[in-house]
């Protein structure tokens, strides 16, 4: 088997530990937020949920996830990548604009949104900032640093 198969399978392995340990965590104390675990725990219990192939624990998750946000529990942006993250895995539009699609130019396409008139009304009942700075700060940090207009 080739290396690269085998890493693969080690990673899957770890990856289902990792998913069945948040199920169990989600189950015994609702969302893992930043009293429980820390900032760096909830981290990476977001990521867990935003890339395992449980679409039932992301829902789940995605529910406790909003109810530590609102208690300030956990990070808002992350419950917006989330949220997002399973509108694609639905073939939804994404409610927070938090998904974009590169270009072969290194442009950002933003992915189909909800109501996009209302996405900024969303993104700040969220305490996140308006579309508009989101996309270009992230356009600026793809773009090389001798492009930028800060270096010099």
């Amino acid at each position: 088997m080739p290396r690269t198969d085998a890493a693969a399978r080690v990673i899957a392995d770890i990856f289902a530990e990792d998913t069945e340990l948040l199920r169990t965590t989600l189950d015994k104390h609702g969302w893992p937020g930043y009293r429980l675990v820390g900032e760096r725990g909830s981290r990476a219990a977001w990521l867990i949920a935003t890339y395992c192939r449980d679409s039932e624990l992301q829902a789940d998750a995605l529910s406790l996830l909003e109810k530590a946000v609102r208690q300030q529990d956990a990070d808002p942006v992350h419950y917006a990548l989330l949220a997002d993250r399973i509108c694609l895995n639905r073939g939804e539009p994404q409610r927070f604009g938090t998904l974009h699609i590169p270009t072969e130019s290194g442009n950002l396409v933003l992915y189909r949104v909800k109501d996009p008139q209302r996405l900024d009304d969303r993104r700040h009942a969220l305490g996140l900032e308006p579309y508009a700075e989101y996309a270009q700060r992230l356009q600026a940090d793809l773009l090389p640093p001798e492009l930028t207009a800060s270096s010099g």
